[in-house]
């Protein structure tokens, strides 16, 4: 970890929610959960931004882009991945991290035949089993894959700017999982924007102690949730400035 990572971890601060009033009877359910996610965090204007981050590069560039998202005005960071195809890497991470085995951080789609799903399962235990020292170094597991160590430093310095930040695919979980290993009190900054039949999503979810988002059980690797979320939001609180008083 350098020095520079040392002092954004010590930004990070106790998060204490925002005393907010609660949403619109229109509003009820889980929409009236992300609402009030939203507001203990953020009560003031709704600017989200979009990052892509397929073609993540490192950490330290992931810092700078949220910092520059956060600087040019945004209050929310949705994340998804225009690829879609997530490495065994990063389910690797999520099960050294969740302390599960390959086939319960696994996911296969309809049409995925027996020996693609045992060879994918196969090489995410090997991962596993290659890496497993690293488990107690989560910033080196971090630095195995270049979305994952991205996503951790735009997650963490979202955290250290107290700007909330909706996550999509389990790449970005398993940069959560690091992160909340980094300093537990970043995670109250963040949620999963769907619940998902990937066993791998749920586990990671459930370990770093975020949402798990709108129950819509999606399992593409778009992190098209994180987009359905934010625009379920955007929706609901035009919605509850309208309520009467």
């Amino acid at each position: 970890m350098t020095e520079s990572t040392e002092q954004l971890l010590g930004r990070i601060e106790q998060f204490i929610p925002q005393s907010t009033p609660p949403p619109s009877d229109l509003i009820t359910g889980s929409v009236a959960e992300l609402v009030r996610w939203w507001e203990e965090r953020s009560p003031g204007e709704f600017k989200p931004t979009l990052l892509d981050t397929a073609s993540a590069s490192d950490f330290d560039k992931g810092v700078q882009r949220a910092d520059q998202a956060i600087d040019s005005g945004t209050t929310l960071l949705v994340l998804n991945s225009s690829v879609g195809e997530q490495t065994l890497m990063a389910r690797a991470i999520v099960g050294l991290l969740t302390r599960k085995d390959a086939f319960a951080v696994s996911f296969h789609s309809p049409g995925t035949s027996d020996q693609q799903a045992m060879q994918s399962m196969a090489a995410i235990r090997d991962l596993m089993r290659q890496h497993v020292e690293l488990r107690g170094t989560p910033a080196e597991l971090a630095q195995l894959d270049p979305e994952v160590d991205h996503t951790t430093g735009l997650l963490l310095a979202a955290s250290a700017r107290r700007t909330p930040v909706i996550t999509g695919t389990i790449s970005h979980l398993a940069a959560a999982l690091i992160g909340n290993r980094l300093s537990i009190a970043s995670s109250n900054w963040w949620r999963h924007g769907a619940t998902s039949p990937d066993l791998g999503v749920s586990h990671a979810v459930e370990r770093v102690g975020i949402a798990a988002g709108l129950p819509l059980g999606l399992s593409d690797s778009y992190g098209m949730g994180s987009r359905i979320s934010e625009s379920i939001l955007s929706f609901a609180l035009e919605v509850n400035r309208l309520k009467p008083i």
